[in-house]
């Protein structure tokens, strides 16, 4: 694997680690957002054509975990906590304060898989705490906008062209092209499909007209 190299003025002095996949035109503010990305796979995490990465980002990434962000999508100071996948799709926002976490709470677990799980990662020199719970893949797809301080649970697709109001809890799948808020966050509108070809080609026509 190649090594990235270093971001001019970053205030940070750790590296992009080397199997965090860059594609052209990607923007980072700064490497501290994979200080926490412990991914052996390669590649561990995906950034796609022209997305950006904007302080205080953080993608925690376990040792079998992957990461794949779409072209053009927007992480702005959000948490990734990925166990073994968390996909999002092309030209997404997620706001800050959001967390995106494939793998339940530990809340939910017993004293006994608490206690058994910290004596496992004691011997670890990562000190990467295993998951608790089950791990279900996180999915958003393409166009996809999530408000500030939202949490995404686990198993959860939140479908194209979807917006998730602020500070909600998604706990299931959402439609595409649905507005969901709350907690749990529940649909309170349906939305008219504005990103497919036939509406593309319809404001073509609407903007030569003008």
């Amino acid at each position: 694997m190649n090594k990235h190299p270093r971001l001019t003025d970053d205030w940070f002095h750790g590296d992009i680690p080397a199997n965090v996949e860059v594609g052209r035109d990607v923007h980072i503010d700064s490497a501290h957002a994979f200080a926490s990305c412990l991914s052996r796979r390669t590649p561990g995490v995906v950034l796609e054509e022209g997305c950006g990465v904007y302080y205080p980002a953080d993608i925690s990434v376990a040792p079998n975990g992957v990461v794949r962000v779409g072209a053009y999508s927007c992480l702005n100071g959000n948490r990734i906590v990925c166990h073994e996948l968390i996909s999002i799709g092309a030209h997404c926002l997620i706001s800050w304060g959001v967390v995106l976490t494939d793998s339940e709470p530990t809340a939910t677990a017993t004293l006994r898989e608490r206690k058994g799980t910290l004596a496992s990662v004691a011997g670890d020199p990562e000190r990467c705490l295993p998951p608790v719970g089950k791990v279900r893949p996180v999915t958003l797809e393409d166009n996809v906008w999530i408000g500030f301080e939202s949490v995404v649970l686990p198993g959860v697709t939140i479908g194209r062209g979807c917006i998730v109001g602020c500070k909600s809890i998604v706990a299931e799948d959402l439609p595409p092209y649905s507005i969901a808020v709350g907690n749990p966050a529940h649909v309170v509108r349906h939305l008219e499909p504005s990103d497919t070809e036939a509406a593309r080609q319809k404001a073509f026509r609407e903007c030569l007209r003008a």
